[in-house]
């Protein structure tokens, strides 16, 4: 048999590596570099143990994945805003990454515990209240879906409270380290899962629509259920916006600097999602803004721009 190693051995070494070491070492460093990427979104912020008890699972099951935080700060259980989130991360994500997700304010004994593999390649762990679907589909859709019941996947015991990080932390390592996606339990149909509704603007005659606030963000912007393709108007353009009881001048701008410190705005976040805010202000703030109320927006004329 051919030699492996033509140089001689060093001291302490004398003996050299069998083919099957060898062989072995080499699906070891194999197994290494072809970890995938784990994605991880949750609603549990970063005063208290939870992610890094995840993140500790992960590690000692898949210790060379990298880990992506997308956003621990999902509002508490905010299943609608995480999807959101989530979907969008996806654009951004490595192409056959894991997405470990996680808002799950819904009863753990009753709602199901899944994994889904999607066309573009990568896979979702999470609970099945919606959270997974909006971003499944921007991925192509769901190729399979499996009910996590194989208990060898878990971290034992189990709490009746932490899901995430002894059902869903220890099945994403073990999906970025390669593990049969089959054998992390019962095949469910895809179209069985639980879909969450979004909610829409209204669109309103002169150009105008109707739209509910979905998210305050860091600065105080009001998030609105409508996208920048929803408006069909030129930057510049001067608005009324209606909330409550009180009607406001506003300007829809292209950005914050187009606009004066403290004038209301118009503009599109970096989610083309439109936002009302306060340039250099907190919208939120000034106008007691909540996340649930409807703002309509209606344009007084046309720019020239």
């Amino acid at each position: 048999m051919k030699r492996l190693f033509a140089t001689p051995p060093v001291r302490g070494c004398e003996q050299l590596p069998s083919e099957a070491q060898v062989r072995r070492v080499s699906e070891i460093h194999l197994y290494c570099l072809c970890m995938r990427h784990i994605c991880f979104i949750s609603d549990y912020g970063l005063a208290n143990e939870l992610v890094g008890s995840c993140k500790g699972v992960m590690a000692s099951i898949a210790p060379r994945a990298p880990m992506i935080d997308i956003t621990h700060a999902v509002p508490t259980f905010d299943v609608i805003r995480g999807a959101e989130l989530l979907q969008h991360a996806t654009r951004y994500m490595p192409k056959d990454a894991v997405y470990l997700a996680v808002v799950d304010p819904g009863d753990k004994t009753k709602r199901r515990a899944l994994a889904a593999q999607v066309q573009s390649g990568a896979y979702f762990v999470g609970p099945d209240n919606g959270l997974l679907l909006p971003a499944a589909e921007a991925l192509g859709g769901i190729r399979r879906a499996v009910h996590l019941t194989n208990q060898r996947y878990y971290v034992k015991p189990v709490s009746n409270s932490f899901h995430g990080r002894d059902i869903f932390s220890p099945v994403a390592a073990h999906l970025a380290a390669g593990t049969d996606f089959d054998g992390l339990g019962e095949e469910v149909e895809p179209t069985s899962m639980v879909s969450i509704d979004f909610p829409e603007a209204e669109r309103e005659a002169g150009g105008g629509l109707v739209a509910e606030i979905i998210d305050i963000d860091h600065f105080g912007n009001a998030r609105l259920a409508a996208m920048q393709d929803d408006l069909d108007l030129q930057y510049g353009v001067s608005l009324r916006v209606g909330i409550r009881d009180e009607v406001l001048d506003a300007r829809y701008v292209e950005a914050f600097g187009a606009s004066k410190a403290g004038d209301l705005v118009l503009v599109a976040d970096s989610h083309w999602r439109l936002s009302l805010g306060v340039n250099k202000g907190n919208a939120s703030r000034a106008l007691l803004l909540e996340v649930g109320e409807k703002v309509r927006i209606q344009p007084t004329e046309k720019s020239s721009s």
